[in-house]
């Protein structure tokens, strides 16, 4: 069965053949551990991507077409799994913690600091163009680090005001910066975050 082509496997597989699986899973493992490792830069996303990758691929079997390329398809899902995971984690606090305080001890290297002020430039840029309320509320939470009861009673709204608003905001500011952050400053910001 180890010589088997990827068409044949698939074929197995998608009959719920665990030993086709196996094959599939010992020939591609590694070539995808190492993509998402080049991706990235971590072991532990590596990790998650080709646990998640092969779990999805032997729960949606019956699905696989032995015509198409199972490599293509597990590279690709690799990909998109690097790709949600960076958009993720730009919108961390950790993530941008991280950056910002490179930034203010001045122990950043200047690659990291055009990260630190693209990403900040492009997040400045998402939330003023939010509504003033929302963008008053964004800033008191997210950057005055306040509590929503505190914001509510600051400003005598209710607190399902505060969360709704924040709510919307945040996901402006998601959107924001997943449509005008460059992926290549994304990538290599969490590259040296992993480091």
């Amino acid at each position: 069965m180890l010589e088997a082509t990827d068409e044949v496997l698939c074929g197995m597989i998608r009959k719920g053949d665990a030993a086709a699986f196996t094959v599939l899973y010992d020939r591609y493992r590694r070539q995808l551990y190492g993509y998402v490792i080049n991706l990235c830069g971590s072991q532990d996303v590596a990790m998650d991507a080709v646990q998640e990758i092969y779990m999805q691929v032997w729960l949606r079997s019956e699905t696989l077409d032995p015509e198409r390329s199972i490599k293509s398809y597990l590279f690709r899902s690799a990909r998109n799994y690097v790709l949600d995971y960076l958009k993720k984690a730009v919108h961390q606090q950790t993530f941008r913690q991280y950056f910002m305080d490179a930034f203010a001890e001045g122990t950043a290297s200047s690659e990291h600091l055009l990260y630190t002020k693209q990403l900040e430039s492009i997040r400045h840029n998402a939330v003023s163009r939010l509504p003033a309320q929302r963008q008053l509320i964004y800033n008191m939470s997210k950057v005055d680090g306040l509590s929503n009861r505190e914001i509510a009673d600051m400003l005598g709204i209710s607190i399902n005001t505060v969360r709704d608003q924040l709510v919307k905001a945040t996901r402006f500011v998601r959107m924001y910066l997943l449509r005008n952050a460059d992926i290549a400053v994304l990538l290599a910001a969490v590259h040296a975050i992993q480091q």
